[in-house]
């Protein structure tokens, strides 16, 4: 029963899963640790720190762990088909439409909408994160983190680095102030 209602939680998440992995980190939340309870908060924000350093979209390695967590690798596999079906389906759905319909102005105030519901669940997730590494470390490993945070973004936004570099970078900043006890 678990298994069935652990397929359904990730399709429901995979069907209003619009603007991507941050955008629905707050839906994933919502049913994950808040309704069904399947991980902690800290978890989620594991996942999220882990899914952003392994290939794929963050909506399919969290439900792969959590789909894990619950239900072994019938769980895994389950939550992973059920977060991508519904993606696949509507973007060949849309892919279709759009195509014909694109200039259509009806179809362009649509998509702003959810761009501004997209930009909202974002700034949520960024929100969500920042609460849970103040609340999950001591105080001075909040300010290492937040400059690490500080400098990448200057790094990608302004001086277009290699975000995959600053990773691991930041990966050996890490590493170092975890051998001098910092951390």
């Amino acid at each position: 029963m678990e298994l069935i209602e652990l397929f359904l939680t990730f399709l429901k998440i995979g069907f209003v899963m619009f603007g991507g992995g941050y955008a629905m980190i707050p839906i994933l939340r919502y049913e994950v640790v808040l309704r069904h309870q399947w991980i902690s908060e800290q978890e989620l924000i594991d996942i999220i720190a882990v899914a952003e350093s392994t290939p794929g979209p963050i909506a399919v390695n969290s439900a792969t762990y959590v789909g894990y967590k619950v239900g072994g690798f019938l769980g895994a596999f389950l939550a992973t088909i059920a977060i991508v079906l519904p993606a696949f389906m509507v973007m060949l759905a849309i892919a279709i439409v759009l195509m014909k319909f694109y200039g259509n102005y009806l179809v362009r105030g649509v998509l702003n909408g959810i761009r501004g519901a997209v930009l909202g669940l974002i700034l949520s997730t960024v929100l969500m994160i920042v609460k849970g590494i103040v609340k999950g470390v001591a105080i001075s490993n909040s300010l290492a983190i937040f400059f690490i945070a500080i400098a990448v973004f200057i790094c990608v936004t302004f001086l277009d680095i290699d975000p995959v570099i600053l990773i691991g970078a930041s990966a050996l900043i890490g590493l170092v102030l975890a051998f001098l006890k910092v951390w």
